[in-house]
């Protein structure tokens, strides 16, 4: 089982090979091998955006077996805002080993430690089923994202509304 962690500075390229490789490996369903659709994707996944995420007040966490980053995860870091899962990645020789799962438990804490009542994300047709398997809902239509379509979901935190 993997153990999750802050991400550090120094895991920046790290965990933009992560990030990249999920999304043109497994998230097939949802670019359907559109190189523009990918390109719009990953454009902001770059080790230096992922650096400037990592200074800013977003709670990147990682998942890490051994010594190696196996998953990717961020929240929001607005406290006055709603709670929100900004990404959750896995990489993809790691894929349906408890990674994600493990990683998101610890984002929804955080989130309720914070004080959110619920939170929110928008997933992948890729993920969509693994969310619902964790409690989330579908929360709306489905709404445009980097070139392809995300399903909005929510979820009651901490035993909430």
């Amino acid at each position: 089982m993997s153990e999750v962690r802050a991400a550090r500075p120094e895991d920046a390229v790290e965990i933009s090979a992560v990030l990249i490789a999920s999304i043109r490996e497994l998230c097939a369903p949802d670019h359907e091998g559109d190189a523009a659709a990918i390109e719009a994707w990953i454009a902001n996944k770059t080790p230096e955006h992922v650096a400037v995420w990592l200074e800013g007040a977003h709670g990147v966490r990682v998942a890490v077996e051994g010594e190696e980053i196996v998953a990717v995860g961020a929240v929001s870091g607005s406290v006055s805002g709603g709670g929100e899962v900004l990404l959750l990645y896995v990489a993809p020789e790691h894929r349906g080993r408890g990674h994600s799962a493990a990683l998101l438990q610890v984002l929804e804490a955080e989130l309720a430690n914070a004080g959110h009542t619920e939170a929110t994300l928008v997933s992948t047709k890729t993920a969509h089923g693994f969310y619902l398997s964790r409690g989330w809902r579908n929360d709306g239509p489905e709404v445009d994202c980097f070139r392809t379509r995300g399903q909005p979901m929510r979820k009651a935190l901490g035993g909430g509304p």
